[in-house]
């Protein structure tokens, strides 16, 4: 009877637990929703009620996992009776019986010891990272430091108790609650509330500023802790109601922890077709709700195709692994391999074949046969620079040169972010058609030519000149290579997700040092030069002008200290005796985001603000101009082959060893009133263990973009150049956009990599 006893006890408690993490869900469905909704974008507008049924759909499950795992857990560490924070207190105050003293002075000071060990510890890993030394050693120091730390602060708090014990003691006389436990304690907590806070508010998103600008990191925007957040909340709510008063029936908590559960079937349907919006809204922006909608198409895709038919996943015939969005469309089989709507007709592909490659460059008399190459990148740079229109004076040196170059006014990355925008760029090829690992930062297989190892097959001295270690051995970035110069790089074993140090002015030394070397300028050469200071995290520079205290004005100081550096390479450049027949390209890898569609930095999507870069091409010789035909970084690296008179491989249909984008030449050496022909820009950002896929097909002024293969939106840059409208649902708009994307899917050749997501 006792152990039946027990048992009802027990699973009452269990459901009291669910119950309330699954009401706590609800409430964390709205949070999540109102995150989802965001600033009520007009491809959203009118969603509300939608988004947040759809969410509380995901969040519910998850919801009464963590209930039934903390209630669960509860009876297991207390039997007896479950844990309230009065009972906490209480036990607390029963410890101290006979010595109150001495247990209100320890129990404060090892709160705030554990802080400064903390404090202490993360600060010591942060210099340790920042030595040039090996990464066991850097380990080990690490280890062996936290651990003297920890000592150090026990030890200190062991010294402080007797001493505090007096002062609390002198002062409990008449107020009792100078010996209280529970209230030291609360009074330590919130010390290291206030602390914290203080570091976080004050702190640099590196680190820096104090000792407690330590936790400054927290404000890093990739660092999201708002599903931690949620997921804390959800458990507390478990841990609370798990001691409630029994209901007069078990079953009744049961049901209402369950009960959430009946909007889970509905999201799994509702999220495809004209739910399509609502689905992408929660994938960007709701932080629980998208890591929830992943795990839920993963386990509902039973064909193991990548895609699922439910929760907005986009496969049209779950069960058969060879159709699905991911599928490689056969024209006219009468099948719908990769669920575009209709099955590609070899007709509709060779109408929409891009157009024949542009006559040879015609070759100036004023252009030099023997020209070198300088390539400028710079990290994280936007396209709206001074000779864009941009109306702060960040980059006179790169105006100056523009004035005197082609200028393509609408420019386009390959991603947004480094890792699968450079490496592409320089061999040639969009992201989905190169050989490469499953990384943030990816490695290019070695059957990949990169375009210095075309100019070094060719006669050409090439050289690198970096401030980040990514360009270096680790990614094959250095391949055809004569000479890699990281000297401006952080030491070899310092983290890479930071950047907290310039590197501009080293930068420019270095290649100016490379330059002045006879054996490196006795030939021909190329030069690549990738700045990194406009990356995160922005810095302040005494050497140039203030552009204000946001995030925005800090961007620009970086991109002018950046700019004032390209003057120093330029003027370099220029002043040496081959300087009159070196070619100077100038773009980025990827842009930046202030604000716009709610994203702040970079990667993730193909917004505009994220994906529109500089390109100039310097060619001495050349008449200036100013092109407004859309092009891509795509061209390149054909575009210096053709600057070196070096032929690019034949097109084939079979074999790796091809260039997807044409040279930009014929377009900045266009005669005096001539207008360079429009073309499709293809912008291309497979999956990664931090990203989703993103592909975008321009078209005109009508831009594409394709979420996983699966979710589409389309705009109108013309009319909207925001991306507010999102016109997919317009079918006189969206009229032949699937066919081209589709007709562009059967031209790429990708390459599907896959791994864990992190």
């Amino acid at each position: 009877m006792k152990t039946a006893l027990y048992v009802r006890a027990w699973a009452s408690r269990i459901a009291r637990g669910a119950m309330g993490a699954s009401i706590a869900g609800l409430v964390t469905a709205a949070l999540d929703a109102a995150y989802a909704r965001g600033g009520e974008e007009e491809r959203i507008a009118g969603k509300a009620l939608a988004i947040f049924v759809a969410d509380a759909g995901l969040v519910a499950p998850v919801a009464l996992v963590v209930g039934l795992v903390v209630a669960t857990s509860l009876v297991v560490l207390f039997p007896d009776a479950a844990p309230t924070p009065a009972s906490a207190v209480a036990s607390l105050r029963a410890r101290a019986k006979g010595r109150p003293a001495d247990v209100a002075a320890f129990v404060p000071l090892a709160i705030v010891a554990a802080f400064l060990w903390m404090t202490l510890s993360a600060q010591l890993a942060r210099a340790l990272l920042a030595l040039d030394v090996a990464a066991p050693l850097a380990g080990l120091a690490i280890a062996t430091g936290t651990l003297v730390v920890g000592l150090l602060a026990a030890l200190l708090s062991l010294a402080l108790t007797p001493a505090l014990r007096q002062a609390l003691a002198t002062a409990s006389e008449g107020r009792p609650a100078f010996v209280d436990p529970a209230k030291t304690a609360f009074a330590a907590l919130v010390l290291v509330g206030l602390l914290f806070g203080l570091g976080v508010a004050t702190g640099g998103p590196s680190g820096e500023g104090g000792l407690f600008g330590i936790y400054g990191v927290l404000k890093r925007p990739e660092l999201d802790l708002r599903a931690v957040g949620m997921l804390s909340l959800i458990a507390f709510a478990a841990f609370l109601s798990s001691a409630l008063s029994s209901p007069r029936r078990s079953f009744v908590a049961a049901l209402l922890a369950v009960a959430p559960l009946v909007l889970t079937p509905r999201t799994a349907v509702s999220l495809g077709g004209e739910g399509a919006p609502v689905a992408q809204a929660i994938e960007r922006d709701a932080p629980l709700g998208k890591l929830s909608l992943a795990v839920m198409r993963k386990l509902a895709d039973r064909d193991h195709d990548g895609a699922s038919a439910l929760f907005g996943g986009g496969d049209c015939r779950e069960g058969d692994a060879s159709v699905g969005p991911l599928g490689v469309e056969i024209p006219d089989n009468g099948v719908d391999e990769d669920c575009s709507g209709t099955d590609l007709r070899a007709e509709v592909l060779a109408a929409l074949a891009p157009a024949a490659a542009p006559a040879p460059t015609p070759k100036s008399a004023d252009v030099p046969a023997d020209l070198n190459v300088v390539l400028i990148t710079v990290d994280t740079l936007r396209a709206d620079l001074g000779y864009a229109g941009y109306p702060q004076p960040v980059s006179p040196n790169l105006d100056k040169l523009a004035a005197e170059s082609a200028v393509f006014l609408r420019a386009y990355s390959l991603a947004s972010y480094t890792g699968k925008s450079v490496g592409p760029m320089l061999i040639g090829k969009y992201g989905s058609e190169t050989q490469r690992n499953w990384g943030h930062f990816n490695k290019f297989d070695d059957s990949e030519t990169f375009l210095a190892e075309r100019l070094s097959a060719a006669g050409v001295r090439t050289m690198g000149v970096h401030a980040h270690r990514y360009f270096g051995k680790f990614g094959g970035l250095d391949s055809g290579f004569d000479v890699v110069d990281l000297s401006a790089a952080p030491p070899e074993n310092a983290p890479w997700d930071v950047a907290d140090m310039k590197s501009s002015d080293a930068l420019t030394d270095a290649a100016l040092a490379q330059l002045a070397k006879p054996e490196n300028t006795q030939g021909r050469f190329f030069l690549w030069v990738h700045y990194l200071d406009p990356h995160a995290d922005y810095l302040r520079h005494d050497d140039v002008p203030s552009f204000g205290a946001g995030q925005r004005g800090l961007y620009d100081g970086e991109v002018a200290f950046t700019d004032k550096h390209i003057g120093r390479l330029i003027d370099g450049i220029r002043a040496a005796p081959w300087g009159k027949r070196t070619a100077i390209v100038v773009t980025s890898d990827h842009g930046e985001a202030f604000g716009e569609h709610k994203m702040f930095r970079h990667g993730f999507e193909l917004w505009e603000p994220l994906v529109r870069v500089p390109l100039v091409v310097h060619v001495p010789g050349a008449k200036p101009a100013r092109i407004e035909a859309r092009r891509s970084t795509i061209d390149l690296a054909p575009t210096v082959l053709d600057l070196f008179r070096i032929e690019p491989p034949k097109p084939s249909a079979e074999g790796p060893d091809f260039l997807s984008g044409t040279s930009l030449l014929p377009d900045a050496l266009l005669p005096a009133g001539q207008t360079p022909a429009e073309r499709d820009v293809v912008i291309d950002m497979p999956a990664g263990p931090y990203n989703d896929a993103r592909r975008a097909l321009i078209h005109g002024d009508l831009k594409l973009i394709v979420s996983n293969n699966a979710g589409y939106e389309l705009y109108d840059l013309g009319q909207d150049p925001e991306e507010k409208k999102d016109l997919w649902r317009s079918p006189d708009t969206r009229s032949g956009m699937e066919e081209r994307y589709a007709a562009l899917r059967a031209r790429l050749r990708e390459i599907r990599v896959t791994g864990p997501r992190k």
